[in-house]
């Protein structure tokens, strides 16, 4: 099994515990003094809204869950651009 990691752009949303869940992107990652990855996170709804969350706990499958950006098609007939 392919281990799991935390990037630059990648969307995450609680999986419980909200009543409506937000939206957050990984904005920097960095290293604590022991060594222990974390993440910079911002709110998407509200660029203003951030929070520092240790790598793990974006992780535990049991809190947040990542947000895949959904790809629609142009009208120009071309391929599929992210939005």
């Amino acid at each position: 099994m392919a281990r799991r990691t935390v990037t630059t752009g990648q969307q995450y949303k609680r999986v419980e515990g909200t009543l409506t869940p937000s939206v957050w992107r990984v904005s920097r990652l960095f290293n604590d003094q022991r060594g222990v990855p974390h993440a910079v996170v911002v709110n998407v709804d509200d660029p203003t809204n951030s929070k520092t969350l240790a790598g793990s706990i974006l992780l535990d499958r049991r809190r947040f869950e990542e947000v895949v950006a959904s790809v629609e098609p142009n009208d120009s007939g071309d391929a599929p651009v992210p939005s």
